[in-house]
């Protein structure tokens, strides 16, 4: 792979890979590291990319595994906690931060799921990964993924159906 095919690829995972690695790491800059990190790996292993079959479900797997590692990391040497997600904006006032404070509090519900159910769940549902992909990029087999968001979207519909929303 060439500088310029390489540079196309990149522009067109960046936004995905950052997406994924703020929502497992939470924090802007250290996803961008992150992306960077990965960036900079498959650079240097782009003779071997062609033997990939599916570039951005394995350019998706590194995010993942790279932000493993450094949660591994933080939790190691800190023990902070992760911070909810922030959001969108919609046509009135009031409807913005309805819209917000929902999607905070789904963000917040997602947070609690175990890490698996998390990463399947936003893979599938803000990402729009299909089923096949994730079991791709998280080792996993397919009824496992398809397992883990039903379980992860049942409970978020428990805890939106308690408050009504």
């Amino acid at each position: 792979m060439d500088k310029t095919g390489f540079n196309q690829l990149m522009a067109h995972l960046r936004p995905k890979m950052y997406r994924f690695a703020l929502a497992l790491v939470k924090r802007n800059d250290e996803a961008d590291d992150v992306v960077q990190d990965v960036g900079m790996t498959l650079w240097k292993r782009r003779a071997d990319l062609s033997s990939v079959r599916n570039l951005e479900a394995y350019a998706m797997h590194a995010v993942k595994n790279r932000c493993t590692d450094y949660l591994r990391s933080r939790l190691n040497k800190t023990g902070e906690l992760c911070e909810a997600l922030h959001v969108v904006h919609e046509h009135t006032p009031y409807a913005s931060v309805e819209q917000a404070d929902t999607v905070a509090f789904v963000g917040k519900l997602i947070e609690r799921l175990p890490l698996q159910q998390q990463m399947v769940i936003r893979l599938r549902d803000i990402e729009g990964y299909e089923p096949d992909e994730i079991a791709e990029i998280l080792d996993m087999n397919d009824s496992a993924v398809r397992a883990n968001l039903s379980r992860a979207r049942q409970k978020i519909r428990e805890e939106l159906l308690k408050i009504n929303i």
